[in-house]
Order: structure tokens, then C-alpha cells, then sequence
């Protein structure tokens, strides 16, 4: 298969991955040991958002430390083989979204329209924060020996080799 068609396919499913998901998964650090858990989500120049509440784990262990890895993955239903998922995954840093702010403002009417009316209601509850995920590098995996390093800005997508892992 020639490069660019591979290169292209590859665009092509991080494009389906970053604005078809609803949701993503985070790893966030906990006082004493990692913490796994999930958020939805809304993707905007490049920014991953989510809005969470302070009672969850992961929006303390986000005020505490602000890295955070993110994996966006093809629904198990439609995957032909579970081992081979497609999915890619970042490396962020959490930053709080001031909501006297016109991010804010614009952020928030993107989470309306993506994920209905529950939003409304959440966003009258003082414990809800909305968060900026700001990617550095990340990961595409589309299957066996089909992986591109992410680097940003732009979601630039370069193959992984072994060779460019022996670097």
C-alpha cells in the first residue's frame, strides 16, 4: 500500500476518533497510585474539554497534578479484533477553564449541543468545573504493527517504525 494512502487512512480514522467519540478515558494520578476513568467530552482547536464535578476523584487528582493521559478507542462492537482496537492516546496537561470567560461561554454552548439537556442542569451545580486537556504527544494505534506518533501542534502524524523506536 503506498505511504500516502496509508498516511491518508491514517488522518482519516484520528479525524473519526477525535470527533465521533462522545466520551474518553483518563488516567489521572492519585494520592497514592494511578486512577482510570472516563468523561465526556468536546474537542475545539485542538483542545480536549471536559466538564466534571470536584466530587469525582479525577477532577482532585487534576486540581493536584496537572498531567493527565487520555485514550479515545474504537467501540468494541464494531472492532474486528479486540486485541487490535483502533485508538489513540495523549499525553495532556489539565488546565480550569475560568468561567468568566468567553472560552467558557463558547466551550459550554459546544457541550450543550453535543450532549443535550443533562448539560443545562449540570452547569447550575457549583461543584462542576470545566477543564482544558491540552495535548503535547500522543499515540494513533490502528490495529497489528499500525502505529503513528502525534505531535502538536496540529495532530501531526508520523509512522512508528522500529527503527524510529531505537532512537
Amino acid at each position: 500500500m503506498p505511504e500516502t494512502q496509508t498516511g491518508d487512512q491514517a488522518v482519516e480514522q484520528l479525524n473519526h476518533l477525535l470527533h465521533d467519540s462522545k466520551t474518553l478515558q483518563l488516567a489521572t494520578q492519585g494520592e497514592s497510585s494511578p486512577e482510570a476513568s472516563y468523561s465526556p467530552f468536546v474537542l475545539s482547536d485542538s483542545q480536549l474539554y471536559i466538564f466534571v464535578s470536584q466530587l469525582a476523584s479525577h477532577t482532585v487528582n487534576l486540581m493536584r497534578s496537572p498531567a493527565v493521559g487520555v485514550m479515545l478507542i474504537e467501540d468494541e462492537a464494531v472492532s474486528r479484533n479486540l486485541f487490535a482496537r483502533n485508538r489513540v492516546s495523549l499525553q495532556c496537561q489539565a488546565s480550569e477553564v475560568d468561567r468568566n470567560t468567553p472560552e467558557y461561554d463558547t466551550v459550554m454552548e459546544l457541550y450543550r449541543e453535543r450532549h443535550g439537556p443533562t448539560v443545562e442542569l449540570l452547569s447550575t451545580l457549583p461543584d462542576f468545573i470545566l477543564f482544558r486537556l491540552t495535548p503535547g504527544q500522543g499515540r494513533l494505534v490502528l490495529g497489528f504493527g499500525k502505529a503513528f506518533s502525534i505531535q502538536m501542534p496540529g495532530f501531526q502524524l508520523q509512522p512508528v517504525t522500529a527503527e524510529t523506536l531505537r532512537r
